[in-house]
């Protein structure tokens, strides 16, 4: 914003617009540690932490919603995906930067979770399709006996990747999800 030309202004108005302006910068500051200290909460619930590399305000939260939608994908199907199909849904929308982590991370080749427009540039080969053009969803075919989230992104060498969660059984994260849902739809929020 520049600065206003204030010379046509008597001094209690010039002392008055900068107060203003002093206590909105202000509320601003206080806005922005507020907002950048929530992401630093949920920076600690996605799978790539800190302790790998500090992802942007955006890349957090696309990887925070991709990382719902995939835990919300092995509540409805009562399926652990592969560790390829975890990376896929986790990768969905993502730089080609964090992209790479969450391959690294879930030790799977980077260049099977480019889009299939990338495909051409590396190879001729037949590569799975990204998620956001397969037919379906997760395919695993092994229903697991408990739905907590997956545990292979715990990579040896990265043992705090994200907090470990204790294991519910089924019934326990259906509860929470329609919990979820009902309180989305009270709100007035829709999935």
């Amino acid at each position: 914003m520049r600065p206003t030309d204030t010379s046509n202004f008597p001094p209690t108005e010039i002392t008055k617009r900068r107060v203003r302006r002093v206590k909105a910068n202000g509320r601003e500051r206080a806005r922005m540690h507020g907002l950048n200290h929530a992401l630093d909460n949920l920076r600690e619930y996605i799978p790539i932490t800190t302790q790998h590399q500090k992802l942007s305000k955006i890349e957090t939260l696309r990887l925070a919603r991709n990382y719902i939608d995939a835990l919300q994908r092995m509540l409805q199907t009562n399926e652990q995906p592969s560790p390829l199909e975890y990376a896929h849904t986790l990768a969905n929308g993502l730089s080609q930067t964090t992209t790479n982590m969450l391959a690294n991370l879930l030790q799977v080749q980077p260049r099977q979770l480019l889009p299939p427009s990338h495909f051409d540039m590396f190879s001729h080969h037949s590569l799975p399709l990204h998620p956001s053009h397969a037919p379906s969803s997760f395919s695993s075919t092994s229903p697991t006996s408990s739905c907590s989230p997956p545990q292979y992104y715990y990579s040896p060498n990265q043992p705090s990747a994200a907090p470990v969660q204790n294991s519910c059984d089924l019934t326990q994260y259906q509860q929470m999800f329609q919990q979820n849902q009902q309180s989305h739809h009270h709100f007035g929020y829709s999935p």
